[in-house]
């Protein structure tokens, strides 16, 4: 594979948390073999406090990776984030070694950087082995997601994708230390303004166990897409809370208590007026985003890297002298 024109180096980062040792070796044999001749890319293996047992310590004497190691287990996204501050390129791809994802399409999501700031491998392709337990859960969550986003989802969560370093920072603060890192980056990016691209990949059963809760942590990814909404269009979780409520007492008002007694009854009252006082709090939290918006001045322009034919180490660096 040839490196993309505007190709400044890549670090991919692989959490492990007690994964068998040959499979990890397998998936650094792959990465190893499909970027072989590219310039530039560092294999960062994070091992999140694995039990001693697994031998994943012996990867600290491997050639041509950067390990690193958490002294306990800290979780999904705190293991992402220590690989993403242990590198210094400007792209970043992040993939599992379990054998779920198929690293030989890396490539293919790295193509499409040079014109997005974010390219997900989407878990669409033909072979989807996801698990029936989570299937249910998971299409809820990408159809909320959607919702909130304003833009069609296709899978929140994905454990393999590249983005711009330049995306990441730019949305550090919010991200957890747990399985929603991947759903933080994705909303962020939605309603942040970056450019992103949805690529159909094949999904495999997993080898060993998973670490998933699967009520549990589809609790937390509803309450942080929630937060997210929040942060970005409060509108979209007030409004139609808002006009529930005020329909629901306006209906009761009209139809049942004046249409029966002649009069509007005090719930039916209480229930319009608590739709109209959710509404301008929304107002309130929607003015709060704009003047914010108004005062932060993001690294560079969202999508801008994909068009000004520079690389995005290029940007940060003048973004920092501004």
């Amino acid at each position: 594979m040839n490196a993309p024109r505007t190709w400044n180096g890549l670090d991919i980062v692989l959490p492990v948390y007690n994964e068998e040792l040959p499979i990890v070796h397998e998936a650094l044999d792959k990465l190893a073999q499909v970027f072989s001749n590219m310039p530039d890319v560092t294999i960062i293996v994070v091992n999140d406090g694995s039990d001693k047992s697994f031998g994943l310590d012996s990867l600290a004497h491997c050639d041509g990776i950067l390990y690193c190691e958490h002294e306990e287990n800290r979780g999904y996204g705190a293991a992402l984030k220590t690989g993403i501050l242990a590198g210094r390129a400007p792209w970043i791809a992040i993939v599992d070694a379990d054998g779920t994802y198929p690293i030989e399409e890396l490539p293919k999501l790295l193509a499409q950087m040079e014109k997005h700031d974010m390219v997900i491998g989407a878990r669409t392709g033909p072979v989807s082995e996801i698990p029936r337990l989570r299937r249910f859960p998971k299409s809820m969550l990408n159809l909320f997601a959607s919702l909130m986003a304003g833009v069609f989802i296709p899978d929140l969560n994905s454990g393999m994708r590249v983005f711009s370093r330049q995306l990441c920072y730019y949305l550090w603060g919010f991200f957890p230390a747990g399985f929603s890192f991947t759903s933080t980056l994705t909303m962020g990016a939605q309603m942040g303004g970056f450019r992103t691209k949805n690529v159909p990949i094949n999904y495999y059963k997993r080898s060993g166990q998973s670490s998933i809760r699967p009520v549990h942590d589809t609790i937390r990814f509803f309450r942080i897409v929630c937060r997210l909404g929040l942060i970005f269009y409060p509108m979209k979780l007030f409004a139609p809370v808002a006009v529930l409520l005020f329909a629901v007492g306006f209906v009761k008002a009209v139809f049942r208590d004046y249409w029966l007694i002649g009069t509007i009854g005090a719930t039916s009252q209480t229930t319009m007026l608590a739709g109209l006082e959710i509404f301008m709090i929304g107002l309130i939290a929607h003015l709060i985003v704009l003047n914010r918006s108004f005062h932060l001045e993001p690294a560079a322009e969202p999508g801008r890297l994909a068009h000004s034919g520079e690389g995005p180490e290029d940007a940060l660096r003048k973004a920092a002298n501004m």
